[in-house]
């Protein structure tokens, strides 16, 4: 039905979360229409609007549709899906459901107000109003506070840093961990301000810069209240300056996002929801369509989200902040591209203010290969020193003064490639922090034994620039001072360090001037990478990488590791038993460390053979030596054990024996592992023969690969997705 608005009801303590619109149908009924007192306030007396009511008395917020020119009720509410994807496959590693919606509820602001004190630019150290509905007291604080007059919980009022005028989208994880965070961001969008001048490189300031790029009735109609002697009187003058307010451009005022979660580009989905919600529904104003959106930003100096999202950078304020605009509409971004084309000093930045600092390094000159690498360890077990009962129990077990000796590296063999990523998995205490401890002390020259292999071979790059990093061992000394002054004493360069920072997953300006000793655990862990990212290094050795994060950040710092290495060309060498982080990083090569073994977990052969289900288990977990077959095979040396469409692991053929008889099989069943019942339906009354299987490995992930029609035992191994320039020939029965 057409309706009329007749008046707005608002109460100024509650305003942001509850109002009404009265309404008057062509038949004189009135309706009071329950909203949020920040949409009910744009409203104008005498406009008509087209009505749908589900019930006509005792109307709720769910019970009707309100529709002018756009929509009005309900609010402005979109799903999105934000997924990551690898630098490597561009395959999606892990993704994200998020609700972009319209501010409604108190409660959403107050996660606002959480939210905010990430915010860069929130200077006040306390940021909301609140207010007692008993004794109509207003107090400042960052949470609810309980009344100081009567004790009662007080209700949010308003955010100090707003306006009347401004208004909120909240982002939501649809779907998340217990641990995680319900609320993740908030974007805040206002008129545009009432005038802005520019600052030339030369100090010259030039004034009303917006008219000389754009149409002068854009910012005719501003929000500009004035005067006002207490709080009361300001919000009043506000709500008159709302009436005449319009304007085809929008601010971004505030995009705040919750710093676990912008290394993850969340902060981009929530302007590209703003941008819907503009398009949409013509906010702040609801009066004009919205075909630009300005946004004055220091920090675009710093960080170059601003412009991955599409803002171009103009000019500087009067007094010197970065202004960009995004275009919305035609007719905005060609008088973008015109005032870029024509300005002298437009001209030479082209609309592009963020520089990043960082550069890729010079690449390892060559692998690091080590082969034929022991190292062992010598601890001398006295009692000595032990009390006379704490020895008695020992010695009630057996425990007597010894030398204990043992290997654990035993002929490994290892090869680092310049800018990929390995990986080094392996139990606890298996030598996987010794490998790295090698790997620097070779590179290093250090001549202390901890550091040195007792014997191998090796071949270095003479241009390596190594950082080490070993919890409790080889870690940074941050002092006392800030994070980002000590990063910024390493590089010289305080955007350098922000980016950095960013890089390594601490992305919260409060963070950057915290002291070391006051972060956590986790953010420790980050800052350790940080510092080591400062020292530009192009190999970095990092022991339990992400130990101290929980699973979801791990992953996004990991990705966020793989993109940088492998853009830049660092080398990376890090030890990780955790399967996101794995999957995450998506490394070039996983070496196995297991008391004395090193070798390549991932390594395919070029050939292998299907075996089935529980044999090929047995086979690379080294308890099957026997394969029974009906055929003789030439083929010697390691191979794939291949199950199903995965190869999951390999084994050393030494050779082919036979033919036996049922009979002489029956003798070794330690050997070959299989019943009497599955022999002699393989036999088929024949003679088989047995394949000598020697080293097993069995892979830490089984590999996929691509099936070749026509292969049958013995398979070509090609991982999926690579291509080989080689034949897809059947090897032959066998194996000649």
């Amino acid at each position: 039905m057409k309706v009329e608005l007749i008046r707005v009801e608002l109460r100024r303590p509650t305003y942001r979360y509850l109002g009404f619109a009265h309404v008057r149908s062509g038949d004189g009924r009135e309706y009071r229409l329950p909203m949020t007192g920040t949409v009910a306030q744009w409203l104008e007396v005498g406009a008509e609007y087209e009505l749908r009511l589900s019930r006509e008395t005792e109307i709720g917020f769910d019970d009707y549709r309100l529709n002018g020119e756009i929509p009005i009720w309900p609010l402005f509410a979109r799903e999105y899906a934000a997924e990551r994807t690898s630098p490597v496959s561009g395959e999606t590693l892990y993704s994200y459901r998020v609700l972009a919606r319209e501010a409604r509820y108190e409660r959403d602001y107050e996660a606002i107000v959480e939210l905010e004190q990430y915010h860069y630019a929130s200077d006040e150290e306390l940021l909301a109003w609140w207010h007692c509905e008993a004794c109509d007291r207003y107090e400042e604080a960052n949470a609810r506070p309980h009344c100081p007059k009567c004790g009662a919980p007080m209700r949010f009022h308003d955010l100090k840093s707003a306006t009347r005028a401004s208004r909120f989208l909240v982002l939501e994880l649809l779907e998340r961990e217990p641990y995680e965070p319900q609320y993740v961001g908030y974007v805040r969008v206002d008129p545009p301000i009432p005038a802005m001048n520019r600052r030339l490189p030369d100090g010259t300031i030039e004034r009303d810069i917006r008219r000389r790029v754009f149409p002068g009735e854009w910012f005719a109609h501003p929000f500009a209240p004035r005067g006002g002697e207490g709080a009361g009187e300001w919000w009043e003058l506000q709500g008159e300056a709302l009436k005449g307010a319009r304007s085809p451009v929008a601010r971004l005022a505030r995009v705040v996002v919750h710093p676990d979660y912008r290394v993850d580009g969340l902060g981009q989905l929530a302007i590209r929801a703003l941008v819907d919600w503009m398009r949409e529904r013509w906010v702040p104003d609801m009066r004009r369509p919205k075909e630009a959106l300005e946004t004055i930003a220091m920090m675009a100096r710093y960080n170059p989200f601003m412009e991955k999202a599409g803002f171009v950078y103009l000019w500087d304020t009067g007094s010197g902040r970065p202004v960009l605009y995004l275009p919305l509409s035609d007719r905005a971004r060609k008088a973008i591209e015109d005032f870029l084309a024509r300005d002298p000093v437009a001209k030479d930045h082209r609309g592009k203010l963020y520089r990043p600092r960082f550069e890729p390094v010079e690449p390892l000159s060559r692998p690091i290969r080590l082969r034929k690498l022991f190292k062992s360890y010598s601890n001398e077990l006295t009692l000595e020193d032990l009390s006379e009962p704490v020895r008695e129990a020992l010695e009630a077990f057996g425990v007597r003064e010894r030398m204990i000796q043992r290997y654990v590296i035993k002929n490994g063999e290892i090869e680092i490639e310049p800018g990929k990523i390995t990986a080094i998995v392996g139990a606890s205490g298996s030598g996987k922090t010794t490998l790295l401890r090698i790997i620097w002390g070779l590179l290093t020259g250090c001549d202390d034994p901890l550091y040195r292999p007792d014997a191998g071979e090796w071949e270095l790059p003479a241009n390596a620039r190594v950082q080490l990093l070993i919890p409790g061992e080889v870690e940074p000394d941050f002092g006392d001072a800030a994070v980002i002054e000590v990063l910024y004493r390493i590089c010289g360069d305080e955007a350098l360090a922000i980016e950095i920072l960013n890089y390594a997953g601490i992305s919260d300006a409060v963070l950057y001037r915290a002291r070391f000793r006051e972060l956590s655990t986790g953010q420790k862990e980050r800052a350790k990478i940080a510092w080591v990212l400062a020292h530009r290094p192009n190999l970095i050795l990092i022991d339990e990488f992400g130990a101290h994060l929980d699973p979801a950040t791990a992953r996004r710092v990991a990705r966020r590791m793989s993109q940088l290495s492998r853009e830049k060309g660092i080398t990376l060498v890090l030890v990780t038993h955790r399967r996101e982080i794995l999957e995450a990083l998506e490394p070039d090569a996983v070496y196995m460390v297991g008391y004395g073994t090193l070798f390549r977990a991932d390594e395919v052969p070029e050939r292998g053979f299907r075996v089935r289900e529980p044999y090929a288990t047995y086979i690379v977990e080294g308890k099957k030596r026997w394969e029974v077959r009906r055929y003789p095979t030439g083929v010697r040396g390691k191979v794939g054990v291949v199950s199903g469409d995965k190869v999951i692991g390999t084994v050393e053929i030494l050779g082919s024996k036979g033919p036996y008889t049922l009979e002489e099989l029956r003798e070794h069943p330690d050997r070959h592992l299989a019943d009497e019942r599955f022999l002699k339906e393989y036999a088929r009354g024949e003679k088989l023969y047995v394949w000598e299987l020697g080293e097993a490995r069995k892979f830490h992930e089984p590999v996929e690969f691509e099936p070749q029609r026509g292969q049958r035992t013995w398979i070509r191994l090609r991982r999926k997705g690579y291509r080989r320039g080689e034949s897809s020939e059947d090897v032959t029965r066998n194996g000649a």
